[in-house]
């Protein structure tokens, strides 16, 4: 497993209409969070790291702007 830390950075929230009401959406960006060595194992080789994901409102609500967050890439055994 590798782990990096991330800082959420933006947070852009919309919605729009459809037949059964209003869909809330958000498209949520985090960036590698270097504050007190934090990634310092792998950003000697990959010195940057961007992620951007559009979710639903449910989803866009488990993450606020500013707050780090601890994302880990686990080797899929299939």
């Amino acid at each position: 497993m590798i782990t990096a830390k991330v800082k959420c950075v933006n947070k852009e929230e919309s919605s729009y209409q459809t037949n059964e009401g209003t869909v809330r959406q958000a498209r949520v960006t985090f960036y590698a969070d270097y504050a007190d060595g934090r990634n310092k194992e792998w950003a000697s080789a990959t010195p940057t790291l961007n992620l951007t994901m559009t979710l639903n409102g449910h989803a866009a609500d488990l993450f606020d702007q500013g707050t780090a967050y601890t994302l880990q890439f686990v080797e899929d055994e299939a």
